[in-house]
């Protein structure tokens, strides 16, 4: 596209105009004044070389526009353009993030939306409601039997000792646990109180065979079942909303620091929400830093480059060019606003209770220095280690002599939880599968009238171990589909660039009519139950991973064929279609290495809305 382009144009997606683009890029184009989409619309430079510059940028920090500039992708003179470029889009939007911040200095610009105690109350409402539910129930079973004083007061006091028991267990603090931690512990909490207000219930009217154990059992179920549901759904509608969670600063703009902000604007349900990232780096502040003084904060512009740390003087000679001063650096949308020195400041006027530091090449000493210069404000401070290959979901630390560890399980090795697995898998698949055959039956009389060939698609998975067996999935394409994959990557470039990055296309040639609307909704994936069943795969696990992609899994592989492939699993309920064929080896690993009865349960549950939702190809 030609430089004339209007500043709220968009760039073409991989795969050529009117194309629907995978999530990855409509991601990366959302805010379309980021500065490589207006040098690719520009015609400077392609999206290859600003996907190395990302990866660059994630790896080492610093300006897109810098990296783009060292590596010979465009000149100086091109990045001022693209500058200048995206201060008119911003105007064209109303007025940006730096240019508020001078006008309004004491907060740097920043606005914290997130209302903690409203999401707390939120929390605490839907518990009510969900343990009132099932308290209910429990009522109208007993309600015409004749129960002592003693077992109606214990009835009456299962919502109140719930809740109190889960305040105990930190199920409304700053910090949320991990979802699969968060199932672990409600179910735990609520099956203590249940049985102890049986127990109490017993021991108290001395009759046992009068007591309605059945309505203590039907009420213990649907407690258990329906507090992480209503969790659960709260969160799917409410957690992409501004006001939703804990606002957090983040110190930190380096790898870590980078992946920590990324990962918390993916997934907003985990209840932090980044709003500010602090780091001692100026070439990492972006072209404004934001200083303090005893009595208020300003904004001022710096000199990019680590030859320098001085200040520019603000006297340039159009406003285009003063604004397009007025970028702060940003990641995933948070700006960078200064040096940790600022981190008292914005704990006291924005309210900021939570703090994340992520700043792992300190030494402990200095570490400690940190937290207590910076983060004495901060009554949550998280210290994330530059461990992310080790520690993941619901990871447990431990104290050994007042030295901190990090209990990495391997469970997924051992008989005992491989076997409860096993057993999880057969029930559930058997309960789930045979009201669905004749919708399946349903699904195979539609495919054979929509095009001709065989009902199912078998493929050559990698499975445990290593070991190779057939896959099966209702048919989506016509004829051979490896066959046509071939032709239309060797016929369009785009097309094999997106393929190279994702493994899949977003808008297929190869698929049917029906075979949309599967996939869609990932129901091409039902014959796998009979793959479950037959112990090849599992509910939940690691992608079924084909033998040619082992070179791009990076010695990874090792680590996910211990376990059986799943149907569903984490990188389908996270990442869905926006992640790339490496970060979905790394959710893999992730699960391998973290695996509990709780995960699974998570997965499960949050694949219902994902499929029902049609977020699928």
């Amino acid at each position: 596209m030609s430089r004339e382009s209007k500043p709220g144009s968009i760039a073409s997606p991989p795969g050529g105009a009117g194309k629907r683009a995978p999530a990855f890029y409509k991601r990366r184009r959302k805010r379309n004044n980021e500065i490589g989409q207006v040098l690719i619309r520009n015609g400077i430079i392609t999206p290859e070389q600003l996907r190395q510059a990302l990866r660059i940028q994630s790896e080492t920090g610093g300006h897109v526009g810098e990296i783009l500039r060292r590596t010979g992708a465009c000149d100086a003179r091109a990045i001022a353009d693209a500058l200048i470029e995206q201060v008119n889009i911003a105007r064209h939007k109303g007025v940006g993030l730096a240019h508020r911040a001078r006008q309004n200095p004491s907060i740097v610009g920043l606005k914290v939306a997130c209302r903690p105690g409203l999401t707390r109350a939120l929390l605490l409402l839907t518990d009510l409601l969900t343990l009132g539910l099932s308290a209910a129930m429990v009522g109208l079973i007993v309600a015409n039997d004749s129960l002592s004083g003693v077992q109606r007061f214990s009835l009456l006091a299962l919502v109140p000792m719930c809740i109190v028991a889960l305040t105990a267990v930190q199920m409304y603090g700053l910090t949320p646990p991990s979802p699969s931690e968060e199932i672990r512990r409600c179910t735990l909490i609520i099956s203590l109180v249940y049985l102890g207000s049986w127990v109490v219930a017993v021991a108290r009217s001395g009759a046992f065979h009068d007591m309605p154990h059945g309505a203590w059992v039907a009420g213990w179920i649907a407690s258990v079942a329906l507090v992480p549901i209503g969790r659960g759904l709260l969160r799917t509608e409410l957690a992409t909303r501004s006001w939703w969670g804990q606002p957090v600063v983040v110190f930190g703009a380096g790898k870590v620091g980078r992946a920590v902000v990324s990962t918390l604007q993916r997934r907003p349900q985990l209840g932090l929400k980044p709003v500010a990232i602090l780091d001692d780096d100026p070439t990492k502040h972006g072209t404004v830093r934001a200083t303090w003084g005893e009595d208020d904060l300003m904004v001022q512009s710096v000199r990019q480059g680590p030859d320098s740390n001085s200040f520019v003087k603000d006297d340039l000679e159009t406003p285009s060019a003063r604004s397009a001063l007025e970028q702060f650096a940003e990641v995933d949308g948070v700006p960078i606003v200064g040096g940790l020195e600022l981190a008292p400041i914005l704990a006291q006027r924005l309210g900021i209770h939570s703090a994340v530091i992520a700043m792992p090449k300190l030494d402990s000493a200095t570490l400690l220095g940190v937290i207590e210069r910076y983060a004495e404000g901060y009554s949550s401070v998280l210290v994330i280690p530059d461990l992310f290959n080790v520690a993941h979901f619901g990871t447990p630390t431990h104290s050994l002599g007042g030295v901190l560890g990090i209990e990495v399980r391997r469970q997924l090795l051992l008989s005992g939880p491989r076997l409860a697995k096993r057993l999880m898998d057969v029930v559930l698949t058997t309960l789930g599968g045979l009201p669905i055959l004749p919708f399946v039956a349903l699904v195979c009389l539609l495919i054979k009238l929509d095009s001709e060939g065989s009902v199912f698609y078998r493929q050559k998975r990698l499975g445990q171990d290593g070991v190779r067996f057939v896959a099966y999935k209702f048919r989506t394409m016509y004829g051979d589909g490896e066959h046509r994959l071939k032709e239309v990557l060797e016929r369009d470039p785009k097309l094999r660039a997106e393929y190279e990055e994702f493994h899949k296309l977003a808008v297929d040639p190869r698929v049917t009519r029906i075979g949309r609307i599967l996939r869609k909704y990932s129901l091409d994936e039902l014959p796998q139950i009979w793959s479950v069943l037959v112990g090849d795969m599992s509910l939940v696990g690691p992608r079924p991973y084909l033998e040619r992609e082992i070179p791009e899994m990076d010695g990874q592989e090792a680590v996910i064929l211990r376990v059986r492939p799943g149907i569903t699993g984490i990188w389908q309920v996270t990442e869905r279609n926006a992640s790339t064929f490496e970060q979905r080896v790394k959710l893999d690993v992730e699960y391998v290495r973290s695996w509990s009865p709780w995960l699974d349960l998570y997965v499960l549950a949050r694949t219902v809305p994902v499929v029902f939702g049609g977020t699928g190809t």
